[in-house]
């Protein structure tokens, strides 16, 4: 097993580190080794080429995720004609329950570590503030809660090159969901802002919206580059979207989710029972 990994500073440099004897003694540490599933080939071809901008869904329809069946442009990416980005993945996850994917959003930014099993080969490093640590690891809130309105900063790359991120996770009432309809069904969303951890503007929103099947649950990626959702309603930004990040950011996803499909469930019953201390944790502290 590789016993190195890498660290970033944000505003600073990028280095490689070794693993550090408690990272080494970890039993999730095996999961850095194993290797990542064949993304199936249809998700594969959805991604060869850009989707007709007709058949996307919109920032504004949000609330049709909540639809039954599928819509149109469940794979792929492209440029709008306003100039912003899009992409859309779907990945199956048998075995995977709704309950797990809240647990795992909740677990994996607060250690580096954790993060680079999700994604070895692009995830480096992750950290929570002192503050958000102490709400993730409140086990009197439920899962959803621990999450929302905090954020992760991290370090990765989501397809043209590793970056800092700031990825800030919000309700899916926060986002505008009709939550009439959303609290009806077997669903769950992972709703997020992300973009440069010293910009006030997020460049991206993103929404998991993960919903029960018989075989476990699937996962409805869907990324608005170049949005923000401000008093639940989607704002425009001024960010000019790269569209190589947009085809990158394609590839990226899939990749990585579809490696979450195959370990959560392991990751879970092997982890999901262990309390961590908040001393135990490093945080990223911008008041110092």
């Amino acid at each position: 097993m590789s016993n190195e990994c890498s660290i970033f500073l944000f505003g600073g440099v990028f280095m490689v580190r070794p693993l550090t004897e408690i990272e080494m003694s970890k039993p999730y540490v095996k999961y850095l080794d194993l290797p990542y599933p064949e993304i199936p080939e249809e998700v594969i071809a959805g991604m060869r080429e850009p989707l007709d901008p007709d058949k996307v869904l919109h920032i504004h329809a949000r609330n049709d995720l909540l639809n039954e069946g599928y819509l149109q442009g469940e794979i792929g990416y492209c440029i709008l004609p306003d100039g912003s980005g899009y992409v859309a993945s779907l990945t199956k996850m048998p075995g995977v329950t709704l309950e797990m994917l809240e647990w795992w959003f909740v677990w994996h930014g607060i250690e580096s570590l954790r993060y680079r099993i999700w994604d070895p080969d692009d995830h480096y490093e992750a950290r929570v503030t002192p503050r958000h640590l102490k709400k993730r690891l409140d086990t009197s809130l439920s899962l959803v809660e621990r999450n929302w309105d905090t954020s992760d900063f991290v370090y990765e790359n989501v397809g043209d090159g590793a970056s800092s991120l700031r990825i800030s996770f919000r309700s899916p009432e926060a986002f505008g969901f009709d939550m009439d309809r959303f609290v009806s069904q077997p669903v769950t969303a992972i709703c997020a802002h992300s973009g440069p951890p010293d910009e006030a503007i997020s460049r991206t929103v993103f929404i998991h919206f993960a919903r029960q099947t018989p075989e476990g649950i699937e996962l409805r990626s869907r990324f608005w580059l170049g949005w923000m959702i401000l008093n639940k309603k989607a704002v425009r930004t001024d960010f000019e979207v790269d569209p190589r990040r947009v085809a990158g950011l394609g590839r990226h996803s899939p990749r990585e989710f579809h490696r979450l499909a195959k370990y959560l469930p392991q990751i879970y019953t092997e982890n999901k029972d262990r309390l961590d201390r908040f001393e135990d944790l490093k945080t990223i502290d911008f008041s110092q």
